[in-house]
């Protein structure tokens, strides 16, 4: 299959119609954000590069530490390829996802529904991503079934305030995870 060119977007179950709206208008702008993005030696990163002796490996890269409920913070995902060649695998525009957890809340992280070809290159290579600090799903018509309900403009509502752990996520299971990263969600 021929890659897209296409940017990775949240998408809830709850909210798939505007998802999809959002997605024709994230082809049109921009370097795909599924596929990797060299990652030169000496680019202002918010941390140093390390390098890992395993095959293959992953570290998150976020800006911060903290972000406003409702809102999100943009990071990388860092890829060592360790393996001597590329590694090929099948996702659907993204392999990975960034999302909070805490003690009461866990979401159930949502996937779209296509199949792409990814290539990993050799090396080091980044793959853009956010971390969204709103419910992953809401429900349009009032709180139902556990999910909160919707706001007028039809997105999921703010994360209360508190301490969360921004885990990466895999559509397939290829990289050994890295540690989860504690975020702190403040009020709006």
């Amino acid at each position: 299959m021929r890659q897209t060119d296409v940017r990775p977007l949240p998408v809830g179950l709850a909210l798939l119609a505007p998802a999809v709206a959002l997605l024709f208008a994230a082809c049109s702008a921009g370097s795909p954000a599924g596929q990797p993005t060299a990652s030169p030696h000496g680019s202002a990163t918010p941390t140093a590069p390390r390098h890992s002796p395993a095959p293959l490996s992953v570290r998150v890269i976020l800006p911060s530490r903290t972000v406003t409920a409702g809102s999100s913070l943009s990071g990388l995902a860092v890829v060592e390829n360790n393996t001597g060649h590329p590694v090929r695998a099948w996702g659907c525009l993204s392999l990975f996802q960034v999302v909070l957890f805490s003690d009461t809340y866990r979401p159930s992280p949502a996937w779209a529904t296509c199949l792409q070809s990814f290539t990993i290159p050799v090396g080091e290579s980044s793959y853009p991503m956010t971390v969204d600090a709103s419910y992953q799903q809401c429900a349009e018509h009032g709180p139902r079934g556990g999910l909160k309900g919707c706001l007028a403009d039809g997105k999921p509502p703010p994360l209360p305030p508190g301490s969360y752990r921004a885990r990466f996520l895999q559509f397939r299971r290829l990289l050994p995870e890295p540690p989860a990263i504690t975020v702190r969600v403040t009020a709006p």
